[in-house]
């Protein structure tokens, strides 16, 4: 993110986005009642009975919602229009920013707190645009997502009669080819729609292995990129999450934000088991416990920052001041994901110490 211009006096500032990872920031930067300024297009009626024509000009709206479309490489902004040229545009009428990367965008806030700037100031680490495509097979069910650094999202779930050995073996691989050409046309639609970086086949037994020998004969499955394999407890979703959790896929953890998420989430869990006085949760205790300087490591769900009370959102600014200054680690978690949704359950907000309180 680039920030063009900071004035926090009056409560300004204005950024250009330069990728997905600014897009995401500012989703979570941006609230409702916050003024926005941008260059857009609205469509203009200019004689009674015409469709009219679009029309480029700059707006500012109060907004009153924001939302994230990753895959189309966008943030939604909605509101009433507050300023405009008066020739083109009702005030008090509603309009959508599309705002994309590359685009110079003015937010203004009555109150700017410092970790917001902050979040427009880092840069990120992780390759925002990773996208990973993951299998989960066994015999007769299949699992497919896709998951990014900022969501998880399923796309097929594939189930088909495998009769058993005791039946004809011509039986069983016919069956068994077709369960595999299903999973094949989905796998090569979402390649053609989506740039993805990294597959992974998982499961129990050999059926992952048979598929990848079946996929490996046609020759419409083009993929450029990288293919790995790994173990498994079934084909459902429960094995996609084990799987992000697997060994062989730790050298890729420093690129992709959800890898390192989820050994965080593990780090919580196993910490529950071995010593459970070794973390606080909520809101109330993660402060008390921020306050003495004691947090090692602090996890915030993305949606509990939007949806607090001013009140609230002070009292998140001072422990996240409270961690960054005693050198505790800040992770604010998408809820569109694995760990996200995990870290909701777990309370939203959650503090590994460095010793008990």
């Amino acid at each position: 993110m680039k920030i063009l211009n900071l004035d926090q006096k009056h409560g300004e500032v204005s950024v250009k986005t330069e990728n997905l990872y600014d897009l995401w920031s500012l989703y979570n930067v941006i609230n409702k009642d916050d003024e926005v300024s941008a260059l857009t297009q609205r469509r203009v009626v200019l004689r009674e009975g015409t469709k009219g024509e679009r029309k480029r000009m700059r707006l500012k709206l109060k907004v009153e919602d924001v939302s994230f479309h990753e895959f189309s490489n966008r943030l939604r902004i909605k509101g009433k229009i507050l300023e405009g040229p008066e020739d083109f545009v009702s005030f008090g009428t509603y309009h959508t920013f599309n705002i994309e990367i590359s685009q110079k965008i003015t937010i203004i806030k009555e109150n700017w707190l410092n970790h917001e700037i902050n979040r427009l100031k880092k840069t990120s680490k992780f390759e925002s645009n990773f996208i990973i495509l993951v299998s989960a097979i066994e015999t007769g069910l299949a699992t497919l997502a896709l998951i990014t650094n900022f969501s998880h999202n399923r796309i097929a779930t594939i189930r088909k009669n495998i009769p058993g050995k005791r039946y004809k073996q011509t039986y069983r691989n016919k069956a068994l080819e077709e369960f595999f050409s299903e999973i094949q046309k989905v796998l090569i639609e979402n390649i053609k729609n989506s740039e993805i970086d990294l597959i992974i086949f998982c499961g129990p037994g050999n059926t992952k292995d048979y598929f990848i020998k079946f996929l490996q004969k046609d020759s419409e499955f083009n993929f450029k990129g990288n293919i790995e394999t790994c173990h498994a407890s079934s084909g459902t979703e429960s094995a996609i999450r084990e799987t992000l959790k697997s060994k062989k896929l730790t050298k890729l953890k420093n690129k992709i934000k959800v890898l390192q998420e989820t050994g965080k989430i593990e780090d919580i869990m196993t910490q529950f088991v071995n010593d459970a006085d070794l973390i606080v949760i909520g809101l109330n205790e993660v402060s008390k416990a921020s306050e003495k300087g004691a947090i090692k490591l602090l996890l915030i769900a993305d949606v509990l920052i939007r949806g607090l009370s001013k009140k609230d959102k002070l009292k998140i600014e001072e422990i996240i001041t409270n961690v960054e200054n005693s050198g505790g680690e800040i992770n604010i978690m998408s809820t569109e994901n694995i760990t996200g949704e995990q870290l909701v359950d777990l309370g939203s907000i959650i503090g590994i110490l460095r010793y008990k309180l």
